[in-house]
């Protein structure tokens, strides 16, 4: 068999397929394991470790590609900054429930769990930012 083009293609589609029900079944699991069956991060190590070392290997990679963070929908200057701080605000919400459903009314681990989920995701998307901006200084 010859290796041409729409093989090569059509086996990065099914590699793509493959990783992301891969990427969504572990996440799938991590919330079945932590919200039905009440785990702690602490049970559920192997499975988060894994999750996340390959959200954030497909994160930066696409960082370093060039590919903008709201690709393929196209957003203008304003409307991207509206995504990176607007993203984080939702992620630091949702922590906060979660933490206010597991522990109850603790403000400051309510506030921890806000805190920590915020900065964390928006330090990502700074630091993508940052990377873009490289590569576009690099290519263009």
């Amino acid at each position: 068999m010859k290796n041409d083009e729409r093989v090569s293609a059509d086996v990065k589609i099914a590699k793509s397929i493959g990783y992301t029900i891969f990427w969504f079944g572990i996440f799938a699991v991590l919330l079945y394991r932590w919200f039905i069956l009440n785990q702690t991060l602490m049970d559920t190590l192997d499975f988060f470790l894994v999750w996340f070392i390959a959200s954030l290997a497909q994160f930066f990679a696409l960082a370093i590609k060039g590919i903008p963070m709201t690709y393929p929908v196209p957003m203008n200057k304003k409307e991207q900054i509206y995504f990176v701080f607007l993203i984080p605000l939702l992620t630091g919400i949702l922590t906060a429930l979660t933490v206010f459903s597991k522990i109850g009314m603790n403000f400051r681990g309510i506030f921890g769990g806000f805190s920590v989920s915020f900065l964390g995701t928006l330090s990502l998307f700074f630091l993508y930012k940052i990377i873009l901006r490289l590569w576009e200084k690099r290519n263009m």
